[in-house]
């Protein structure tokens, strides 16, 4: 007799895209080092472009004008990054380096792993920062399919404002126990918390937090360790 397949434990497992799900660095340095002269360190400049990024997302919360679409702030901060390095490029050479934003790669063992908990009857969504039309066409870049997108221009706030995780729980009628948060970073982890989701955090750069009371429910090394949880 076949024994019956688990129910799934959550209604809705939420996945980070641009630290959890997609390999920023490893993605966009090759993209970089092409449009860069030789001399320019691609690695250092796309690490400062994501820190701006996500600096920016921030102030963006903060001023209470108005939230400032992703699309705009990842060209400013690359704006930025470029002033820095004094390095001046051409206007299309610009709008590629921003649309590689569209064309992210995922980890390694992503695509297994989420196969994996498809099978399982889990309901996967993307919870991110991004705009809708730029996580929509990531998306559809990835050989996954995902149930849900929930972009954070439908909060008109960025993570780790709490009406960016309430999105998936108001649009599917879900308690907060009723879904997981796989989160990438640190403040994503404490984002999650303080809006009262249960929460992974892949902690790939084994980073630490600020707040210990806002400490994630399961601690990985990579979305690998996500399966024995569920």
């Amino acid at each position: 007799m076949n024994t019956p397949a688990r129910p799934p434990r959550y209604q809705l497992l939420s996945f980070d895209v641009y630290t959890a799900l997609a390999d920023v660095e490893g993605s966009l340095v090759p993209t970089v080092r092409r449009a860069l002269p030789s001399h320019v360190d691609s690695l250092d400049l796309v690490r400062t472009w994501r820190r701006k990024q996500l600096e920016y997302a921030l102030i963006s919360n903060s001023l209470d004008r108005g939230r400032v679409p992703f699309g705009t702030i990842t060209r400013r901060a690359l704006d930025y990054a470029l002033d820095r390095a004094n390095v001046v490029l051409p206007e299309t050479a610009l709008q590629d380096l921003v649309a590689a934003w569209d064309q992210l790669q995922l980890w390694p063992e992503a695509e297994s792993v989420l196969t994996e908990i498809a099978a399982r009857g889990y309901r996967i969504g993307l919870l991110s920062n991004g705009d809708e039309t730029m996580l929509r066409a990531l998306a559809r870049h990835w050989p996954i399919r995902f149930d849900n997108v929930f972009a954070s221009d439908r909060a008109r706030y960025y993570k780790p404002h709490p009406s960016v995780y309430a999105l998936p729980l108001e649009a599917l009628g879900l308690a907060a126990d009723q879904m997981l948060h796989i989160a990438g970073s640190a403040t994503d982890v404490m984002g999650a918390k303080s809006a009262g989701l249960r929460c992974v955090w892949s902690n790939r750069g084994h980073d630490r937090l600020l707040d210990q009371r806002l400490a994630p429910d399961y601690e990985v090394e990579d979305l690998r360790g996500l399966l024995p949880i569920l």
